[in-house]
């Protein structure tokens, strides 16, 4: 690493290593001695350091090394002879100091007792109200009051006695995207989109903590974490054991999605081979199906013949599955849909991520389909997820059901023709689209699946072997149970998104949009 490197991390690094410092010592003049000493033996040992991504660790490494030597020092050290001419400190300015540093211990214990003996010491302490008064606060009795703050008492004494170190998730927060496989809307994905959550879950995934150990893994005020702790407990995100919780959904690191990347990579061409020859040999057996917008575009029929094959790779594997509304196999998540939900680290593999599947129903158990292309977009999942209002207006354009829409459906109906979801005709509208019925929809998935079992089965169940192997060997003991199914799940990345973007790369699919129609969107109507 060149002194130029080095200076910036040192730089970003400083106050870290000032605050491990003050933990250290409790006092201000010492911890910046101390601070110095350490910013020096960094420099020094410059040649040391392998590259960027070791820093940290050497950092820490060092900072011991140097406090370590630093305690010896002071151990050594009985008296100090002053000059005359400098002032003798008096007894009131060390008890200042000793105030200072106590104050400061004070607040970071207090930081760290959950809700109950916080407001109770709080209450008791700096508000000044009896126990009685806080009993009617906390709406419980005198006497648990007056254990509240008994235990507080000893909890604050106790902490105060030892020594706090914050955790790397404190200076170096993970970033994690929540993904899900299975049925129903992916309220997984909204839930786990706080960072504090995501941080959260990383903190107690390789260990089982405290609540108050979450606290200094993160770095922030138990204050700030109790309602999302019991949030993610809730929806069984994390798992309570006594006084410890611990991760209950698999965490994908960079590290592990580069190892399964590049051991599976051999595969990636051969999967975009046989999808493309699924794409250029199927067309007339798919057209026959006798869908209407069968007469589309090539293009067009192309990206609908992909969001098939895609969502049946994407779910190979389940063998009792038709599609993606049927997924009752799938473990049962907390809002009570089928899915596998896991998260991955936002890294590497980020740009990877250029495919999102989406669906949308109506109240009479219609459907949107969507597959977004996210490098170059026509329509948006977004459109109609969550947006039952839109949703419904299309589908009664689509049935033709549309001589009493109002002004103010109007407005939504012109807003769909700008994103291209619908055309004018006449004194009607036309949908963009494709649609099936249930039973072309079935037709269209089966014709997919018999293609994909008879030309990928023994490409996907290898990368799935291997891949399986990778994670389980970066997956903690008590989550193996779920390594095979999120394999399943994460082999989104190498088995759908990477061959689409070789496909385009080729120029066998187009992202040249035709005008009048919409290929990332098609409609499956409920038979009736």
């Amino acid at each position: 690493m060149n002194n130029e490197r080095l200076h910036e991390k040192i730089v970003d690094a400083s106050k870290v290593i000032f605050s491990y410092c003050m933990s250290k010592t409790r006092n201000r003049a010492d911890a910046e001695d101390l601070s110095q000493d350490i910013l020096c033996e960094l420099v020094k040992s410059v040649s040391n350091i392998r590259d960027d991504s070791a820093f940290y660790g050497f950092m820490w490494a060092v900072a011991g090394n140097v406090y370590k030597k630093w305690c010896k020092k002071r151990a050594r050290i009985n008296e100090c002879e002053l000059d005359y001419d400098i002032p003798a400190t008096t007894d009131s300015e060390y008890e200042a100091v000793e105030n200072e540093d106590d104050i400061y211990l004070l607040r970071r214990e207090l930081a760290l007792l959950s809700e109950r003996f916080r407001k109770a010491t709080i209450y008791h302490y700096i508000d000044r109200k009896s126990c009685s008064e806080i009993a009617l606060l906390l709406q419980t009795n005198e006497s648990t009051v007056k254990y509240l703050l008994f235990k507080s008492r000893n909890k604050l004494k106790e902490g105060m006695n030892m020594e706090r170190k914050l955790g790397t998730l404190s200076y170096k927060p993970i970033e994690l995207i929540p993904l899900y496989n299975g049925s129903g809307p992916n309220r997984f994905w909204e839930f786990m989109q706080s960072r504090v959550r995501q941080n959260i879950v990383a903190a107690c995934y390789n260990d089982s903590l405290t609540a108050e150990q979450i606290s200094l893994e993160v770095g922030i005020p138990l204050a700030y974490l109790e309602d999302d702790i019991s949030a993610l407990a809730e929806k069984k995100i994390i798992i309570k054991d006594g006084r410890y919780y611990k991760a209950n959904v698999i965490i994908i690191t960079d590290e592990c999605s580069e190892e399964i990347r590049r051991t599976v990579s051999k595969h990636h061409n051969a999967i975009a081979d046989i999808i493309g020859e699924f794409l250029t040999d199927g067309l007339e057996d798919f057209k026959a199906i006798g869908f209407v917008g069968n007469d589309f575009s090539r293009n067009t029929l192309y990206w609908q013949m992909l969001a098939f094959a895609l969502a049946v790779i994407t779910l190979y594997g389940h063998e009792n599955i038709i599609d993606e509304n049927d997924a009752s196999e799938l473990p049962e998540t907390a809002w009570g849909d089928h899915a596998y939900i896991w998260m991955i680290e936002k890294g590497s593999v980020l740009d990877d991520f250029i495919i999102n599947f989406s669906q949308e129903h109506s109240r009479n158990g219609d459907r949107i389909h969507s597959l977004d292309y996210l490098p170059k977009q026509k329509g948006d999942h977004h459109d109609f997820y969550s947006q039952r209002r839109y949703t419904e207006i299309f589908i009664d354009i689509v049935r033709g059901n549309y001589e009493k829409f109002s002004e103010y459906d109007l407005e939504a109906v012109a807003d769909m023709i700008k994103k291209g979801y619908v055309v004018k005709e006449g004194s009607g509208y036309r949908a963009t689209t494709p649609v099936f019925t249930q039973t072309k929809y079935t037709k269209a998935i089966e014709l997919t699946k018999q293609f994909v079992k008879s030309r990928l089965d023994a490409v996907i169940k290898e990368m799935d072997t291997v891949a399986e192997k990778i994670l389980s060997e970066y997956t903690p003991k008590h989550l193996q149970s779920q390594v095979k199914g999120i394999t399943l799940g994460d082999r989104f990345v190498n088995a759908v998104c990477v061959p689409t973007k070789i496909l385009v790369e080729r120029k066998i699919l187009s992202t040249d949009w035709h005008p009048l129609e919409m290929p990332s969107t098609f409609v499956v109507l409920s038979d009736e």
